[in-house]
């Protein structure tokens, strides 16, 4: 079959778009200056193609470091990858307009073995000057507000691996699960009030108690269900220890994060 040479001309612009979409592709998130330099077009073109991309849907922007991301595709190598990265696009957006409604930072984590780690966070947004965890950093499961959110929500069978694995471990971080009481009392509390908080000797540290090893932060965190006793993970609100109580968070704020988490829900399940 011979190939097709139009006897017209190209466009010029959708030209620059598709190579700006393969660069974002190919790299799986890049900055402005990181296309800047791959391409040679001036950021301020830049920025009409990634605007005009991400609104047909075919990349995101990240709010941890402003990266741009490609959309969610069947080319993707395992269905996980495929979930992690629409949750990821469907969360960023719930995410700033949380942090806009009640001014403080928050993460979407997910499940990784036995701990929690970042999936996406505005803290690099924030009006407070909070410190940052990068995109993948590791989570206490028993002593992090995520941790208990996710252990108290998701299913009997995957808790009781999730717990089974932190008995195994040797980290000084884990060793609360060798007190199956302890652990069920709080799990269980968890469940009644429909939230989560992190252990008060955590300070943000996987294994260090908040004397050795403090953020000075604390943190409440509710699950991001799929179905009853599936969740696709958690998302929480972070504040400075100190300046609000915890109860002046859970009445200011528990609303808004509940309702974050369901519309994030609920974008997962229209986009599946």
């Amino acid at each position: 079959m011979s190939r097709w040479t139009p006897k017209v001309k190209t466009i010029d612009a959708l030209e620059r778009g598709l190579i700006v979409l393969d660069e974002v592709r190919a790299t799986q998130g890049a900055s402005l200056q990181e296309l800047h330099v791959r391409t040679g077009y001036a950021k301020a073109t830049l920025l009409r193609i990634l605007a005009t991309l991400q609104l047909r849907g075919l990349i995101w922007r990240r709010i941890a470091d402003d990266y741009f991301c490609p959309a969610s595709s069947l080319n993707e190598p395992s269905r996980r990858a495929r979930v992690l990265d629409l949750l990821g696009q469907c969360a960023a957006p719930e995410l700033d307009r949380l942090q806009a409604e009640v001014l403080w930072p928050s993460d979407l984590t997910v499940r990784r073995g036995s701990a929690m780690i970042v999936r996406e966070t505005n803290r690099s947004q924030s009006y407070f000057t909070i410190r940052r965890d990068n995109i993948g950093f590791q989570i206490n499961m028993l002593r992090s507000a995520v941790g208990r959110a996710y252990l108290a929500f998701c299913a009997d069978k995957e808790r009781d691996s999730i717990l089974e694995a932190l008995r195994r471990s040797r980290r000084e971080g884990d060793a609360l699960a060798h007190d199956c009481a302890a652990v069920a009392k709080l799990l269980e509390q968890t469940r009644r009030q429909g939230y989560a908080l992190r252990e008060q000797r955590f300070g943000g540290d996987y294994d260090k108690t908040r004397k050795d090893q403090n953020d000075r932060l604390e943190a409440i965190a509710v699950p991001i269900m799929a179905a009853p006793g599936k969740l696709y993970g958690c998302v929480n609100i972070v504040w400075i220890q100190g300046v609000r109580s915890t109860g002046q968070m859970v009445e200011q704020c528990l609303e808004p994060l509940c309702r974050t988490a369901r519309t994030i829900s609920a974008g997962m399940s229209r986009r599946a």
